[in-house]
């Protein structure tokens, strides 16, 4: 498996509103222990940008996967709310997605953002 741990907190704010369909929003997380800071994520239905201090960590078509600390259970984008305690996992996509031509239709400047794709090391199976 290539997930990677990217970090754990618990979520202090979530922006959410409804946009030609889609659930769009922000959530904000607040890190424990060795991640003093807050990590950002971006989504709309699905995370699609997880950022710290401003700088992107994983971005679509890379998954970005919250789970409760607790149980391990995933949280989709539609669950998140104030206080949970979550770890954020990230995965790489499968090759398919990072071609051009894929990018072009499922990368972050697909969604409107002003950044390059810049992948995880390895691909899902």
């Amino acid at each position: 498996c290539n997930c990677k741990g990217l970090f754990t907190g618990k979520i202090v704010d979530v922006e959410r509103r409804t946009v030609q369909g889609f659930a769009r929003g922000k959530l904000v997380i607040s890190g424990f222990e060795k991640f003093e800071h807050q990590l950002e994520i971006e989504f709309q239905n699905e995370n699609l940008i997880a950022r710290s201090n401003g700088n992107a960590l994983c971005a679509v078509p890379d998954l970005i996967t919250l789970v409760t600390l607790e149980d391990c259970e995933p949280i989709g984008t539609e669950s998140l709310r104030y206080g949970l305690r979550v770890a954020v996992l990230a995965m790489p996509a499968p090759k398919e997605l990072k071609t051009p031509e894929a990018l072009a239709v499922v990368g972050p400047r697909a969604f409107g953002y002003d950044l390059d794709f810049a992948p995880l090391p390895g691909d899902l199976l």
